[in-house]
């Protein structure tokens, strides 16, 4: 791949980057959001539970659709963002390799 190649390459990162921006950020506050919201609707459950004692609340609510429906989103919030933060590591590695071929080259390491 030549330099001009790299250099296309590392603008298209650059663009992801930005791009993403967001998105990103989106997620990750739904990712750090994710025990609040879970520990509320596991306590309104437990309030609603006709169970007795506080381990029996627990368990009915956490084997509640409610609760496995905002487990499930949570999991979707963290595959969301891990793949972000994947593809955004990948653009940042691309970027990096741009400036470490191009510092190479203007100092006459490489051709």
């Amino acid at each position: 791949m030549n330099l001009q190649e790299w250099y296309n390459k590392a603008e298209r990162a650059m663009d992801y980057l930005r791009e993403s921006e967001e998105e990103y950020a989106r997620y990750r506050g739904l990712m750090k959001a994710i025990p609040a919201r879970e520990k509320i609707v596991l306590a309104r459950l437990m309030l609603e539970s006709p169970e007795s004692s506080a381990a029996a609340k627990k368990m009915w609510a956490e084997a509640s659709e409610e609760f496995e429906k905002i487990v499930d989103e949570s999991q979707e919030i963290q595959t969301e963002c891990s793949l972000i933060e994947a593809k955004r590591e990948r653009a940042e590695k691309t970027w990096e390799t741009w400036r470490s071929l191009n510092s190479a080259m203007k100092m006459g390491n490489i051709t």
